[in-house]
């Protein structure tokens, strides 16, 4: 029912996505990968050839990420974590340095070498499943950027201690779609939407030239919208939250977003959502989240062009600045 419920917001954001784009015929595709729905429409004489790129780019970065494939590059270092360095393709190599750059912004919010711990949880994947703070705390000392030794020159990876477990869920799906982005711009198409589970990114405007418009789904409203977003100046919006993979035990929200810190769930932020002019932006939403709303604002900050629409857990939406009258909240 909640993957139901996903799909669902998922199409409130693209009908209202797509609505007025009848100036020009587009070439639609969707596809199930790296764990979410990904729907990508362009516009233009190589619309077809441009998508089925687009969409090759994906599997792609899928094959070299996914924890849940015994045979990608990712699994793989997983494996030899403690035993030796493993050579990466120079994309999986990137998205770790990446990730190391942000988890030193972040001072550790971010971090990829959380895979133990989601493992050991295992937000979809294990029910109900509550770990023991003893387990938790015994896997902590595994979860530390810090013990990534990564040789960009010559893409290789190596996880200093035994039992350590990388997790790219955080940045592996952005970095597909730039990577796909790519590919619709190398076949001229100045017109198109990329949604990937939510996070959305837009190629120009729509045909008939006016600004992309789409809704954003309201965190607790599993068919409500939050608000609406003129994509007038902005091409990114990326959105965590609580509610996109979690369950509920004895009135506690367990969603899939980990502290690395403390090894349990934050509390304070149901939803974050950025919006960029930049799509090659190296915030993660989930360093925000899982910073709080003070410390989160203080990392954005440091990001000229991305701003922000945060939901409290207790009902407060902030929304930043920057924004001004691109954003309208609904009542």
């Amino acid at each position: 029912m909640k993957r139901i419920r996903m799909l669902a917001a998922l199409l409130i954001l693209l009908t209202i996505a797509l609505a007025g784009c009848s100036t020009a015929k587009p070439y639609k595709e969707t596809k199930f990968l790296m764990d979410t729905v990904i729907e990508i429409t362009a516009y233009g004489p190589n619309a077809e050839e441009a998508v089925k790129d687009a969409f090759a780019e994906f599997k792609r970065v899928q094959r070299l990420s996914d924890k849940f494939d015994a045979n990608s590059q990712l699994s793989q270092i997983n494996r030899a974590a403690g035993v030796g360095k493993m050579a990466v393709d120079p994309d999986l190599a990137l998205m770790i340095d990446r990730s190391a750059k942000m988890s030193r912004l972040s001072q550790g919010k971010f971090d990829i070498t959380i895979g133990a711990l989601t493992e050991l949880w295992g937000v979809g994947h294990k029910g109900e499943y509550v770990p023991s703070l003893r387990d938790i705390k015994q896997i902590l000392p595994l979860v530390d950027y810090r013990l990534i030794d990564l040789d960009s020159a010559h893409n290789t990876v190596f996880l200093t201690k035994s039992g350590m477990a990388l997790d790219l869920g955080g940045i592996a799906k952005r970095y597909a779609i730039e990577k796909a982005l790519e590919k619709l711009h190398g076949h001229g198409i100045h017109s198109a939407l990329i949604n990937a589970g939510g996070d959305i990114s837009v190629i120009g405007n729509k045909p008939d030239n006016t600004p992309w418009r789409i809704g954003l789904q309201h965190p607790r409203k599993a068919d409500g919208l939050l608000a609406r977003i003129t994509l007038d100046q902005w091409n990114t919006v990326e959105t965590s939250g609580d509610y996109q993979r979690y369950f509920i035990k004895d009135g506690v929200r367990y969603a899939h977003i980990l502290d690395p810190h403390t090894g349990v769930q934050p509390s304070e932020i149901a939803s974050v959502t950025l919006i960029s002019k930049n799509n090659s932006a190296d915030i993660r939403s989930s360093a925000v989240f899982v910073l709080g709303i003070d410390k989160g604002l203080e990392l954005l900050a440091q990001y000229p062009g991305t701003e922000a629409i945060i939901v409290g857990t207790d009902g407060r939406i902030i929304v930043t600045p920057g924004l001004g009258s691109s954003v309208e909240i609904e009542k």
